[in-house]
């Protein structure tokens, strides 16, 4: 059995000495066969057999004289190029039984990939739509920050031409588009943690409130709406007083 065996059922219990029942598998039938009493001989670590992403469960090994099945996979394991030893096992196998035959012959790193194609195409398209949702974000914020800038230049003028310097004005457009920035952020902060709750089935190696994730997207949406600031209030800045009053 494995670890995951032994935890759950047989917890607080020595292994080595217990038996348990177990229906046997029979080939060909999908209902099983008679119950079959097993002695346990010992423990093996967790194996994910499926998904890489998902947590192992609850396995017994059988002999495959003991319990014959009609297919079975074995897994090679190699200090060079796997695949240069294909026809080596392949020899193996012959010798021992001229009428077996291997299929889908695969590299432990395709096994995984061909697992985890799936979340990786919900993760590119899920990339994309970020991207795009970001990407709008930034063009809002353009709009918004040099709107309020258009709507300020007799303002702007006003304050230079009594005495403000470039970066002052610079400093006030910035200071009211990052704190709007900010504010979205910490909306933002709460919805990504529900968020990231019901895309957990999509992540791997990575929980959905990693600090490091979470740091990285923060500071990315951070100066992206810093630069969407920027290029408004060093419009602002250049704003000459004379024809900032006139307009008036």
């Amino acid at each position: 059995m494995n670890e995951t065996f032994a935890r759950k059922y047989l917890s607080g219990l020595d292994p080595l000495i217990e038996r348990v029942v177990v229906a046997q598998m029979m080939p060909g039938p999908r209902t099983p066969g008679p119950p079959v009493e097993w002695h346990i001989v010992g423990i093996a670590r967790d194996v994910r057999n499926g998904v890489a992403r998902d947590e192992a469960s609850a396995e017994i090994f059988l002999p495959l004289w003991q319990s014959p099945w009609p297919r079975a996979a074995i897994e090679v394991r190699t200090m060079g190029d796997p695949a240069a030893i294909t026809s080596d096992v392949a020899a193996a196998v012959q010798s021992l039984n001229p009428d077996l035959g291997l299929d889908r012959v695969r590299t432990m790193e395709q096994v995984v990939d061909e697992s985890l194609a799936g979340a990786r195409f919900m993760t590119v398209l899920l990339a994309l739509f970020a991207a795009m949702a970001l990407l709008l974000a930034c063009i809002g914020i353009y709009g918004v920050i040099s709107f309020a800038v258009a709507e300020r230049t007799h303002e702007v003028g006003v304050r230079m031409a009594l005495g403000a310097r470039r970066s002052q004005v610079l400093q006030l457009v910035l200071r009211e588009g990052v704190a709007l920035a900010l504010a979205g952020l910490a909306i933002g902060l709460g919805g990504a943690y529900f968020v990231g709750h019901a895309l957990k089935a999509f992540l791997f190696g990575v929980t959905p409130t990693s600090p490091a994730t979470m740091g990285a997207a923060l500071a990315l949406l951070f100066a992206s709406a810093l630069l969407a600031c920027y290029v408004p209030a060093r419009r602002a800045m250049c704003v000459d007083p004379m024809i900032a009053l006139r307009a008036e």
